[in-house]
């Protein structure tokens, strides 16, 4: 384990700069994959919580009326 450290601790990044014209567009490029990233996590963990632990109390639809269906499940996800 010790080395398996070393060795990401050995890694180097290189300055975008090095790449010339291209820097920007792979700083762009970069930055859409982190957001397309982001927000495909963030549905995922939406799409676990919702599997996991149903919906919360509080969130729950109270009908006030008086049919026979008191509670109505709402979910995007489903």
């Amino acid at each position: 384990m010790d080395s398996f450290f070393r060795e990401i601790g050995s890694w180097r990044i290189d300055n975008l700069a090095n790449y010339g014209v291209l820097a920007d567009t792979i700083e762009v490029v970069l930055a859409v994959i982190m957001v397309i990233g982001g927000i495909w996590l963030t549905y995922r963990i939406q799409v676990w919580a919702d599997k996991s632990g149903g919906e919360h109390p509080g969130a729950v639809n109270r009908g006030s009326g008086g049919g026979a269906e008191q509670y109505e499940q709402r979910g995007m996800r489903n």
